[in-house]
């Protein structure tokens, strides 16, 4: 090391100031999303309002359960629909009229993995908590209903 590779005080404060990562915010989508070492806010009070790499297993757990049920709606609808049902929702009847049961599949797998997506991305923050949690037993009460409808099916009428 020789004398110029020494920065005086003020030197390496500029430098510092310069390319100082801390003075960006944190994007919402890195490069290190799901494989980063980001589980939390830097300081304690950072829990909420903020961008994470690593998710809490009951974060994750939330996000499958609603795509699980998502996934069992569609299942239960087109066999609501092959037995004479029709589909309640006016977005995904036209769906239907449009491209069928196929494109009815396509439509809603990828409406539920963009949503899933933007909303895992965005779970730190509360409001986007909330709006899983209310997602959640939204489609739990539609699973229901979708047994409810196979329970009328099944049973034999007077």
């Amino acid at each position: 090391m020789n004398h110029r590779d020494i920065l005086k005080p003020d030197e390496a404060a500029s430098r510092r100031e310069e390319n100082d990562r801390r003075n960006r915010p944190t994007p919402f989508f890195s490069r290190y999303w799901l494989t980063g070492r980001r589980r939390g806010g830097r300081r304690g009070a950072e829990s909420n309002d903020i961008y994470v790499d690593r998710y809490a297993p009951g974060e994750l757990l939330l996000v499958f359960g609603v795509l699980i049920l998502s996934v069992l709606d569609m299942v239960f609808t087109l066999v609501h629909l092959n037995a004479g049902g029709t589909e309640a929702n006016p977005v995904m009847a036209w769906v239907l009229e449009w491209g069928g049961h196929d494109g009815f599949r396509w439509v809603k797998l990828a409406a539920t993995f963009i949503g899933l997506a933007v909303l895992l991305v965005h779970v730190r923050f509360k409001r986007v908590r909330n709006l899983l949690t209310f997602a959640f037993l939204l489609y739990l009460g539609i699973f229901v209903f979708h047994i409810y409808l196979a329970y009328l099916r099944t049973t034999p009428t007077m």
